[in-house]
């Protein structure tokens, strides 16, 4: 089978597997432009005078990534080669079509990426540039033999946001090509800047992306039917009853806990952007302001022992100072502060100290 399809086919039943096994996730769709070096092993021609040393090709890439869990993502990957004219940063002796798709594996931290993963891809309709003007009929040559290859290899890359949805990418590639080797035709008296050259295994990738998270409501963890919109409490503190802070059926995508290396202290609770948020208890807005790590946030006290917050909120509905009662609207749901989607982090704190909310509240 020709590995580019066998890539692909690996990439779809992975990704379709894991489609129907998890629980509501975030995903990020990913549209770039990066600039690719290639390292080549270059035959010149005696009669050309100039620098063959530079060869760096534009590329469109897309990206689909699904949240496993956490930090943890799964991706598809696909690039496609869109320039190769001259050109400050592009160009090289020698031109070619060129698509790659791969899928990684990768770990996301709040502004930094790593991941690593494996490609396919082929390039085809290799041409070298000829010695007179490009202007001029001659100017591009074709190789002895094919003008195409495939390869196979290992990709291993970092990312940064320096905003939300944008991004810096850098990527490291190690081929193995089915062939690397190419040689220029001498046709008709015209000779080529390169008379031959050796695609090395080794690419270098930088670019720019523009990356737009969204949400799959799925099939986390709902509430069970029948139930009212405002939740019954598993339990009264202090004469409080805490109810859930989204209306409707709750789903939980993330529990309380630790997870990874570091504890979890509330829970993640799905939402689109814009539904109401509710007050868990009566109580007294502390806090209602925006944070680096939690965006926009809503902290309330209920009597002497309790606190609830509510983070990554779109918009505050109330103020500090402000009492509030059980289900009233105090913000809507966001993404914003660190977040790779819209959702609410809730968190239940008794003498300061977090709490399991599902042991107030059935979701």
């Amino acid at each position: 089978m020709h590995p580019f399809v066998s890539a692909a086919m690996i990439s779809l039943v992975i990704f379709l597997f894991t489609a129907v096994n998890l629980h509501a996730q975030n995903y990020r769709f990913s549209l770039g432009y990066s600039v690719q070096q290639y390292e080549l092993d270059i035959t010149q021609n005696p009669a050309f005078g100039g620098d063959l040393s530079f060869t760096q090709k534009g590329n469109l890439e897309l990206e689909l990534e699904r949240y496993i869990w956490h930090r943890l993502y799964f991706s598809i990957h696909g690039d496609y080669l869109l320039h190769n004219q001259e050109s400050i940063f592009l160009g090289g002796p020698v031109n070619f079509n060129q698509a790659t798709l791969g899928i990684n594996l990768g770990l996301q931290w709040s502004r930094v990426g790593v991941y690593t993963g494996v490609h396919s891809g082929s390039f085809w309709n290799m041409r070298f540039k000829g010695i007179m003007n490009e202007d001029e009929p001659g100017a591009w040559i074709q190789p002895d033999g094919s003008g195409s290859s495939f390869s196979l290899g290992y990709t291993i890359g970092a990312k940064y946001y320096l905003f939300k949805y944008l991004r810096l990418d850098a990527r490291y590639r190690f081929n193995s090509f089915q062939n690397n080797s190419f040689t220029a035709q001498n046709v008709n008296g015209q000779t080529a800047q390169a008379s031959g050259i050796k695609i090395n295994p080794s690419t270098f990738t930088f670019g720019v992306t523009i990356s737009i998270p969204w949400r799959n409501r799925g099939t986390g963890s709902r509430s069970r039917p029948g139930r009212s919109s405002a939740h019954t409490p598993v339990m009264s503190a202090e004469g409080l009853s805490f109810s859930s802070p989204v209306p409707g059926n709750a789903v939980i995508t993330s529990p309380f806990g630790q997870r990874w290396s570091r504890p979890h202290e509330g829970i993640d609770l799905d939402a689109n952007r814009g539904d109401s948020i509710l007050a868990a208890a009566d109580g007294v807005v502390i806090e209602a302001r925006n944070s680096r790590g939690y965006g926009r946030m809503v902290v309330i006290r209920h009597g002497t022992e309790y606190t609830t917050l509510y983070a990554h909120l779109d918009r505050l509905r109330v103020r500090e100072g402000q009492s509030v009662q059980r289900g009233q609207v105090i913000g809507t749901a966001g993404d914003s502060g660190v977040a790779t989607g819209v959702h609410l982090h809730f968190e239940i704190r008794r003498d300061g100290r977090p709490v399991d909310p599902a042991m107030y509240i059935r979701f």
